[in-house]
């Protein structure tokens, strides 16, 4: 399925770090964003009213509207993930959050989980609110998550899916990032391992 690599020059210290800035979440549309400003708000705005006072109402509709803006651009600029290879192991870290930690011997295969979902795309009217109101489920589309498969146990790099071309594109570069620091995928060991075989018989 992937095209194997050459192999890395053994004068050439392979880098010990590989930063993935994935996309956002499938690019959440503008009118999921539009949705949520005009509900959550409200909602929040409402319940505090009732609950509470109008001022707080106020002040937690403008809270509520100001999260959900923070939270849209968080997805937007999706995931930054640093992948590393410290004594022969791999270490994925997401900011200061350590993911996950594997040795390279016992490091399978790195893989796509996909799946496939039906977006949520807008009118094309150029007024936002019939925008909205005309929002339609589009086709499928296949999105993807990285995963790192080993010792009987898949461990996902991040939750969110991405689109199916950032995940393919970012896969491949991690497999030549750890091919540079030795790992050979499980499918590829026997291979290697046969030639000599044969020759001892």
């Amino acid at each position: 399925m992937y095209r194997r690599s050459a192999d890395p020059d053994p004068t050439e210290r392979p880098p010990s770090e590989l930063l993935v800035a994935l996309g956002g979440q499938d690019r959440r549309s503008g009118v999921v964003l539009l949705f949520q400003l005009f509900t959550l708000p409200a909602l929040a705005g409402v319940i505090l009213s009732v609950v509470v006072t109008p001022t707080a109402g106020l002040v937690g509709l403008l809270g509520t509207a100001a999260l959900t803006v923070w939270l849209y651009r968080r997805r937007a600029r999706g995931e930054r993930l640093v992948l590393s290879v410290v004594s022969g192991e791999l270490v994925a870290r997401a900011g200061s959050r350590e993911l996950a930690r594997v040795n390279l011997r016992q490091l399978e295969d790195v893989a796509l989980d996909i799946k496939t979902i039906r977006p949520v795309q807008e009118g094309g009217s150029a007024i936002p609110a019939v925008r909205f109101i005309d929002s339609k489920v589009g086709p499928e589309v296949d999105v993807g998550r990285l995963v790192l498969v080993g010792e009987g146990r898949t461990v996902r790099l991040h939750e969110a899916h991405v689109a199916h071309m950032t995940a393919t594109e970012w896969l491949g570069k991690i497999r030549v990032f750890l091919r540079k620091h030795g790992w050979v995928p499980q499918d590829e060991r026997g291979a290697q391992s046969s030639p000599a075989s044969s020759r001892e018989g």
